[in-house]
């Protein structure tokens, strides 16, 4: 198998590194990331500027770009003449977890694969980046690597992939000590949760009003609108609840899609 792989913490991030030595365990891996961290930037192309790259000893290479743009440079000109089997984006330092995959850089990267047709896989570590003071190290990503690797040698999930166009998987993980403290896997719909402060505004030292844009998460849950008739229906979990008992969550994500309840209504309008 062919991998593509790449993240928004940046080239030199603990859990690229660690998903990178994963999978060559069970293919080849190519890894193209941002020189830095690009959390925040969703599916975003930079148009307005030229793209530039280096390799690194790692053999990595590193883009001043975002997410999307890596994985786009990637597939429409660095490896133009490789057919990838998947991209896999992550290991994410911290939850991708209900609205958020709508900011993630890291589900814009997998997401821009999808568009181009390959078979996508959005990765993160529920938890992650706030252990030893932040400074992490690949080691710490292990259990959930080897969790990807699993959920890829254990499943027919690529092929299940492949057969649903439009379509990223968002996996989180729980951040836990040793894989038997892992459940195990569950398909779930994505939850929502209000932002508890969107916006936290400060005063800087020049006197000069700041604001910082957050996305820390209240403790009220419910799954998004669109997902609501399937929970009930099958008594499916959240990716907020799946991962809060201890489970690998699994969100397919659909794109491209207009809803056709949504098409009956607009129609009743007077235009």
């Amino acid at each position: 198998m062919r991998f593509l792989i790449s993240n928004d913490d940046g080239v030199y991030a603990p859990g690229l590194l660690a998903l990178s030595q994963a999978l060559s365990t069970i293919g080849e891996v190519v890894v193209v990331a941002p020189n830095d961290e690009q959390s925040g930037y969703a599916s975003a192309l930079s148009v307005s500027r030229p793209l530039h790259t280096h390799q690194l000893p790692s053999g990595f290479v590193a883009v001043n770009g975002s997410p999307a743009d890596c994985v786009y440079l990637a597939i429409h000109e660095l490896y133009r003449d490789t057919d990838f089997d998947c991209v896999i984006t992550g290991i994410n330092s911290g939850a991708n977890l209900g609205q958020d995959v709508m900011f993630s850089g890291t589900f814009g990267a997998a997401l821009t694969a999808q568009l181009s047709g390959i078979p996508a896989i959005a990765t993160s570590l529920v938890g992650g980046g706030v252990k030893n003071g932040g400074q992490e190290s690949a080691s710490d990503y292990q259990v959930a690597a080897h969790e990807i690797v699993k959920l890829l040698t254990e499943t027919s999930i690529l092929e299940m992939l492949k057969s649903l166009p439009y379509h990223v998987l968002n996996v989180n993980i729980p951040d836990v000590q040793h894989a038997d403290d892992i459940k195990g896997r569950k398909i779930t719909s994505l939850g929502h949760k209000q932002a508890a402060q969107p916006v936290r505004h400060m005063i800087d030292p020049r006197g000069r009003d700041a604001y910082w844009l957050s996305l820390r998460k209240g403790k009220n849950e419910r799954p998004l609108e669109t997902s609501i008739d399937a929970v009930q229906a099958n008594h499916m979990m959240t990716d907020y609840q799946a991962v809060s008992a201890g489970y690998v969550s699994l969100s397919p994500v659909r794109l491209h899609h207009t809803p056709t309840a949504a098409l009956d209504r607009l129609s009743t309008l007077t235009l």
